[in-house]
């Protein structure tokens, strides 16, 4: 056990599968055979993985840790972290924290086949079904096994109009390459995010919907657009042909024109007490949820979308959470005693090694570990990588190929 400040690396995941047919967020999914190779190394290069309370303890007392220690950590609460992901913590007797929006918990209660079926021959892997959020019962194993703790990545982990400016309209997917921001559906339909994986909402959104300047939920006061301006131009559309009015030329002008001749809108902004109420509702709901669901304690947050600021920040601290994540990879931080415990460094999974977009999803366990390096601040030796598939990292670097 160790005292030193030695950096303690914290790993963002989202995904451990195959890509998804039309996710939006496929570039976040890592294949199930480079997670199981990153989980490999780590044991065998003697890393050890701790929960965030003895991360939060040696920040804050310098409580020992493991000498070479890390956090796994996985946002929004897929499902193929239990399908995937699981077994193969278990199978290396690694611990992780999954960060759960409490909004797309799916209320299915039976539990999917996983990659231990497999491995013990019960099934195939197109048995498995992967694809979509976690359920309390999935979630509920997982903990029960001691390996993993659920965490709170706050209620909506959504977007919201900031802004009366109108930057588009909702239209038919493939109209000039447009696809329909998957959060407008979210907001639309909250009782069914969970399905948002398996369906495409955004077809259930009326055509000529106006789209407002937005941003993340947590990083602006919300603007409430007219409903009566929304109607109106969802009626034009309608009444011009539909779906069909898109592969008209001039469709924009025309209902920027009616937007325009609309007249003054009965639109408002949320008030700073509405913000901070709305803020403060999700923060306090998504622990009290989890704590109530699991019987686990919720002490630590996740930003969505890691959006924060210190007002924010200081709201989570009202609402009873010990530490929340910082700005992503913050390259002064390291989580070591002597930092302020209450921020999170984390750092992606592949992270420097992102060139070519896709290439955190290649990352190999070389590599994976070279990067803890990188964090520490000591210089990158390529030798480090020596014999753990160099060669085929840097293929795919070069040619996209694997």
């Amino acid at each position: 056990m160790s005292r030193s400040p030695r950096a303690i690396p914290v790993i963002m995941y989202h995904g451990v599968g195959n890509d998804y047919p039309g996710w939006v967020w496929n570039h976040l999914v890592i294949p199930v055979e480079v997670f199981d190779g990153q989980m490999r190394i780590l044991k065998e290069r003697g890393w050890t993985t701790i929960s965030l309370e003895q991360l939060h303890a040696h920040m804050a007392t310098g409580a020992s840790v493991p000498e070479r220690s890390i956090v796994l950590t996985f946002d929004d609460g897929y499902r193929d972290n239990y399908v995937h992901a699981f077994p193969i913590l278990r199978k290396y007797g690694h611990r992780a924290a999954i960060w759960m929006s409490t909004d797309f918990v799916d209320p299915r209660v039976d539990c999917p086949l996983t990659l231990e079926d497999v491995w013990a021959k019960r099934a195939g892997m197109d048995d498995l079904d992967p694809r979509g959020y976690l359920s309390w019962a999935e979630m509920r194993r997982m903990v029960e096994s001691g390996l993993v703790e659920i965490q709170s990545h706050a209620k909506t982990h959504t977007w919201y109009f900031s802004g009366p400016e109108i930057v588009d309209f909702h239209r038919p997917d493939g109209v000039d390459g447009y696809a329909a921001p998957i959060w407008l559906a979210w907001n639309a339909f909250p009782a069914e995010k969970y399905k948002s994986m398996h369906e495409r909402m955004g077809k259930r959104l009326p055509y000529g919907e106006p789209i407002y300047r937005y941003g993340k939920s947590f990083a602006v006061r919300r603007y409430f657009e007219d409903p009566g301006l929304t109607g109106r131009l969802v009626a034009f559309v309608a009444e011009n042909g539909g779906a069909g009015f898109f592969s008209r030329p001039g469709w924009r002008e025309r209902l920027e024109a009616v937007a325009r001749d609309y007249g003054p809108r009965a639109d408002r902004f949320e008030t700073e007490d509405e913000y901070r109420s709305r803020v403060m509702s999700e923060l306090v709901d998504s622990r009290r949820t989890i704590e109530a669901a699991l019987g686990t304690p919720v002490r630590f947050l996740c930003w969505p979308g890691g959006a924060m600021d210190d007002a924010v920040r200081a709201m989570a601290e009202e609402a009873g959470y010990l530490a929340t994540t910082s700005l992503f990879e913050d390259p002064v931080r390291k989580n070591v005693f002597g930092e302020n415990p209450r921020e999170i460094n984390r750092i992606g999974s592949s992270s420097p090694w992102m060139w070519r977009g896709a290439f955190i999803k290649h990352t190999s366990p070389g590599f994976f570990i070279a990067l803890f390096d990188l964090f520490e601040g000591k210089p990158f030796s390529i030798w480090r990588c020596r014999g753990y598939k160099l060669l085929y990292a840097l293929r795919y670097c070069v040619t996209g190929r694997t």
